[in-house]
């Protein structure tokens, strides 16, 4: 499903700048296509953010997009934090970003099921605790 017209992309392009500019060697947020084709991988995975899009799109068009993120931002968090969410998260799908970032995906750290795992640290304040008893409450006992 195409949730978003080009007119509502040019508008998404630019409160995304404003977000996400271009500085100190990493790109812009439409120049890694947080509002394009990886603002549509986003929704969808997450298709409840794309309402939230449209929303920020409505409120901006029209206006001065700086004002109308700030307006965004102090009384209507929910559209604010969905449309944050999916420009950063289109912004860092961006293979070029996560390269700059030094990200190179998730690392494979295999576990050996045969290792013993070390807990000494974890019940060092328990052993030196020492062993604690109570009695147990009897049925009806107050607490």
């Amino acid at each position: 499903m195409n949730w978003f017209k080009e007119d509502d992309r040019a508008v998404i392009r630019a409160l995304a700048d404003i977000l996400i500019p271009d500085a100190e060697g990493m790109p812009s947020a439409s120049a890694a296509g947080a509002a394009d084709e990886l603002l549509d991988r986003v929704v969808q995975l997450r298709a409840d953010l794309a309402p939230r899009v449209l929303a920020a799109v409505r409120f901006a068009r029209g206006k001065d997009h700086r004002a109308a993120l700030e307006e965004l931002r102090t009384h209507d968090s929910e559209t604010w934090q969905g449309f944050c969410l999916a420009i950063a998260g289109g912004y860092y799908l961006f293979d070029d970003v996560r390269a700059l970032l030094g990200y190179t995906g998730p690392e494979r750290r295999p576990v050996d099921p045969e290792a013993a795992p070390d807990f000494t640290d974890l019940l060092a304040p328990v052993l030196a605790r020492g062993p604690i008893w109570r009695a147990p409450r009897t049925t009806g006992e107050a607490p």
